[in-house]
């Protein structure tokens, strides 16, 4: 099961994230809930659990507002290889999340329930993941999702029905110093369609890997050939992939006004700090190329995510964007 619990109840140095990324039909909204283990045996501050919400508001960016919660090992339930999370009042199995949290001056619950997509998505391919599995491992076990139920933000209630995102599950002793990632599970053109991007920096070189399902074919830009030539990018509101399948060339663009993309802190393993700026809300387009012919294209308004992270903040433009350039709280 791509979403058990893959902590072994005893490595002192060990993350481990489950996270859903969804959009409200009603509103466009986006919303991100995160689970993250961070050494849970250690006596580190930093160590133990947490809980994350964020909330970008289409209606009014100065609304959007992103708050985490930290909790210590007693207020953990993760046994090795279990199919069920708890984190503080939290909890998470496969089909259903419910929690509730305070912090910085907000209150949000959420009781959300989804039927699990039928394949998870692997970044890697067979021989690379077993390669990075001793310091990293990265899936998606629902790449596209429908959530039901309720929010509760600062005493209002959000009825959500249908709203449409993904959940993703990331664990091990590392993660890289620095990555692009993007996702779109919500095209005009093709319902069933998902596009998965990922560029992460591993040993000073960036990867870049694409994957393109659609309702008849999937396109996978992952293999050795692939990976010499895939590249990508990305600046202030913008990330583009541009990636080699075997007969086709993908080209992907995820655009957003930088006021809809958020400021997250992160912290490794070996407790080094990073920044991640995130956005639920980009648009997307896909264009799919065979040679020289424009063979298919994907268009996605407000639903897209992408993400540029970096333990180097200074190459990220979106402090400077920034009017107070804040810390997350």
């Amino acid at each position: 099961m791509p979403n058990r619990v893959r902590f072994d109840g005893s490595a002192r140095r060990f993350y481990e994230v489950w996270y859903f990324i969804f959009n409200d039909p009603a509103t466009g909204d986006g919303f991100w809930i995160r689970y993250t283990l961070l050494n849970p045996l250690d006596d580190h501050p930093e160590a133990g659990g947490a809980l994350w919400f964020a909330q970008t508001c289409r209606a009014d960016p100065e609304r959007s507002f992103a708050i985490r919660r930290s909790f210590g090992r007693r207020d953990l339930a993760v046994s090795p290889g279990a199919l069920d999370v708890r984190i503080g009042a939290a909890t998470f199995t496969e089909g259903r999340l419910a929690g509730a949290f305070e912090s910085g001056g907000h209150s949000v619950s959420w009781n959300l329930e989804y039927e699990p997509s039928p394949r998870p998505h692997y970044y890697f391919g067979e021989t690379l993941r077993r390669l990075s599995a001793r310091r990293t491992s990265v899936t998606v076990p629902n790449p596209q999702i429908h959530l039901n139920g309720e929010l509760g933000i600062d005493g209002t209630s959000i009825r959500l029905r249908r709203a449409i995102g993904h959940q993703a599950h990331h664990w091990g002793i590392e993660r890289a110093p620095r990555w692009l990632w993007g996702h779109c599970c919500a095209f005009d053109e093709d319902p069933a369609a998902v596009l998965e991007l990922l560029a992460p920096e591993i040993g000073g070189i960036q990867l870049a890997f694409v994957s393109l399902y659609t309702a008849g074919e999937t396109f996978q830009a992952m293999g050795l050939r692939s990976l010499l030539r895939n590249r990508a990018t990305a600046g202030l509101g913008f990330w583009h992939f541009d990636a080699i399948t075997a007969e086709r060339r993908i080209i992907a663009d995820v655009h957003v006004d930088p006021r809809y993309v958020q400021r997250f802190v992160y912290v490794s393993p070996s407790y080094r700090t990073s920044e991640c700026w995130n956005t639920q809300v980009g648009d997307c387009l896909v264009r799919v190329y065979r040679g020289a012919d424009l063979e298919r294209v994907l268009r996605a308004r407000g639903t897209a995510c992408a993400e540029t992270h970096d333990e180097q903040p200074q190459r990220i433009p979106y402090r400077s964007w920034s009017r107070d350039g804040s810390e997350q709280q």
